[in-house]
Order: C-alpha cells, then structure tokens, then sequence
C-alpha cells in the first residue's frame, strides 16, 4: 500500500512538471533550454545581440517588421535571422522572442511574400508584414 501511494506520489510529481514546462513553453513564450544554465542561448546574450541589430537596422531607410509565431529560444531567433539574411536585399534581420516578431534593414524593395516564404521554410509561421 505505501508503495502504491509512492510510486502515485513520483508520478503525480512528473506529469506536474510536465504541465509546468508545456505553459512556459506555449503561454509564457520561453523556452527550457532559455534558462541561465544554457550555455548555447542564455537569455542576457540574446538580448544584446537583439539590441546591436536593432542599433544597425535604424540606419537604414527601408525597414519592414514582420509578426513570427512559433520562436521560443535564441535558436528560433537565429534561425529566422539567418533565413532572412540569405535572401538579396536584406542586410540584417532582428528577431525577438518576446515580441514574436523580426525586423528587416532592406538595401532595396524586397517583396513581402519573399520574406514570409523564408519564414516558412525556417519552420515559423509569418503574420504581418508592415514597412517601418
């Protein structure tokens, strides 16, 4: 009986940390591999390579924000940066997990639906696209 009331204990233990990991990821907007203790994205890094970029972008004159769905991590976020990038006549993308969204520095006019589809095959859904 004790052990049966253990091994409910352990289990009831898991699945509430399951649960807890599933909100941070989807309601929240954080990830587990966000937390300090990751070396590959930790969170204070991310935020000031995310500020240098918006610092570059400013000097630009054709700038466009587009609403990404999907990121959770510094991995999301240089993953859509770096699809973004490939793509002539963009010279430097921000994404931001917080804002779910990425801006673009354009050296020239670069069609909305060219951006989205680098979005796409990055593996995120793109929302709206606007000029900045």
């Amino acid at each position: 009986m004790i052990v049966t009331i253990l091994l409910g204990i352990a289990i009831a233990v898991v699945f509430g940390i399951g649960i807890y990991n599933i909100y941070n990821n989807f309601f929240k907007g954080t990830s587990t591999c966000c937390k300090s203790e990751c070396s590959n994205c930790p969170m204070s890094k991310m935020q000031s390579d995310y500020c240098t970029r918006i610092e570059a972008i400013k000097k630009f004159k054709l700038k466009k924000n587009i609403d990404v769905e999907g990121m959770t991590c510094a991995n999301c976020t240089m993953a859509v940066e770096k699809a973004l990038e490939k793509i002539d006549g963009v010279a430097i993308a921000a994404a931001s997990v917080e804002k779910q969204s990425v801006q673009t520095a354009l050296d020239h006019e670069v069609s909305d639906d060219i951006l989205k589809e680098a979005i796409r095959k990055a593996g995120y859904q793109p929302g709206a696209c606007f000029s900045i």
